[in-house]
Formats: structure tokens, sequence, C-alpha cells
């Protein structure tokens, strides 16, 4: 069989961010979810200005332009650049996209809202990662907020090291996950045996062959992260309020989504 490796973009930034997360039972609900979870939880007004960076195929952003907010969306993948304005211009909605990276955004006093979702914050190194919460705080008005879904240690921990085949339209793939202790971060590793005599595999990015490392935040680990760049701490949400606005969250329960107000 014919190995092809792609790179982190290929793989992850179409193939898995167009090609498979579109054909997740229930992902549509989910974004609907969300989006109206940070209109609530931000106080959105008509005609506010939203940055979202990581933006991907443009899911949640074309939603929020349906509703007649002002939409920017930063990815790093021209691919899924290419098919976020595909989409807005098929739907005819309004919305302005860019390929570039989140860490060397320049806007200043711009937004009303600036969003990370889908778990894209914690791809970079701690000192990274606080610079694009930097970059954020100064692309934001005064009061202007910012809405974070990251990925928390107190979920992460308590992954098993567990491999699994899943059907996909022309194969199978090998998915595994784990909880990286000394590092604090979630890793992957994935494969796909293709009907055809292919290998589908992500490029390696350290010796653990992980194909995505993303650093994961301890509750007040996050908040004190947000408030050294000049941030306050407005809500920490509970992923159960997803789809259920008005549920209030235990005091001990994970939190994995962050509004924070400049």
């Amino acid at each position: 069989m014919e190995t092809v490796k792609l790179t982190f973009e290929e793989y992850w930034g179409y193939y898995w961010r167009v090609t498979q997360r579109h054909k997740i039972p229930g992902i549509f609900q989910y974004d609907r979810d969300l989006v109206d979870l940070i209109e609530k939880q931000c106080e959105l007004k008509p005609g506010d200005g939203i940055l979202d960076l990581g933006c991907g195929g443009g899911d949640q952003l074309k939603l929020f332009a349906a509703k007649g907010y002002r939409v920017v969306g930063i990815d790093k993948v021209p691919g899924l650049v290419e098919f976020a304005v595909d989409v807005f211009k098929k739907e005819g909605l309004k919305g302005e996209f860019h390929t570039g990276d989140m860490r060397n955004i320049e806007y200043r006093d711009e937004f009303d809202l600036c969003t990370i979702l889908s778990g894209s914050f914690g791809f970079f190194s701690d000192e990274e990662n606080e610079q694009v919460l930097v970059k954020i705080h100064r692309a934001l008005k005064q009061g202007g907020q910012a809405f974070i879904d990251y990925l928390s240690i107190e979920e992460s921990s308590l992954l098993k090291h567990t491999r699994s085949w899943n059907p996909i339209d022309n194969g199978y793939a090998l998915w595994e996950e784990w909880y990286d202790v000394p590092t604090s971060t979630y890793r992957t590793r994935h494969i796909q045996i293709l009907n055809e005599g292919k290998i589908l595999t992500a490029t390696y990015q350290d010796d653990y062959n992980s194909d995505e490392i993303i650093r994961c935040y301890g509750h007040r680990e996050i908040e004190m992260l947000a408030e050294k760049c000049s941030f306050k701490v407005k809500h920490h949400l509970s992923r159960k309020q997803l789809g259920n606005p008005d549920y209030v969250p235990d005091a001990g329960e994970p939190r994995r989504m962050l509004v924070l107000k400049k």
C-alpha cells in the first residue's frame, strides 16, 4: 500500500475541519447551540463586529453573519479560507476572510467580540499562547469581549490512552488520543486506510509521533493567564450549558469556555 503523509494544514486544516467534521452526527446543532450561548453570555447587539481566530471553514461565523453581525475570519490554512469564502458567496452572506496566523494579528480597538472556538486555543508554547491573548485584548474595543473554547486539564486528564477504528466513506480510520501529564497536553494520532490502497497520515510533530498537540489549562490557571493579559473574567462556562443556557454548573464541575472582558 502507498503511504501518503500530509502536512498538519492539509490533514487537520482541510481534510478534518471540512471533509470529516461535517459528517459528525449533530455537529450543525452543536454549532447553533454554541452561537446562541455566545450571544446570550456576551450580550451581543445588532451590528457588533466579531473576529473569529482559527475560523476553519466558517461554520460558526456564517451563523453570526446570518444574524446580522459584522464578521471577520482568520485561519492559517488557505483551503479553509477559500471554502469559507465560497460558502458565504453561495449563501449570500457578508463577511471578510484572511489567511494568517492568529499570533500575528495587528488589529487595534476594532471588534466587540473575538472568538477562538473548537478547542483552537493552545496550539503554541505558553509564551505564544499568552501573546495571542495580548493581541486579542489589543484588537477589542474598550468593553469588548473574548470567548475562548479551550481544553481543560480537569476534563482531559481523565482520558485513557485509547485507540479505536471507525468506518469512513472509503475505508477505515484509526483514532488514537491521550493526555500527556508532563506537558499538560492533549495529543492525537490519526491513520486512515483507504479502499483504493492508500494510507493517509499527518506529519508527526514530536518524538511521541503525535500529529496534534494542544496545551490544556486548569480552571484557575487560564483565568490567571487572562488576568495577566489585562482581561477581566466575566464567565467561566460548562459544556452542559450548550443547548441549555440557563443551566447552573456545580462548584466542582469542570469548565471549558471562558468569557473575558476588556
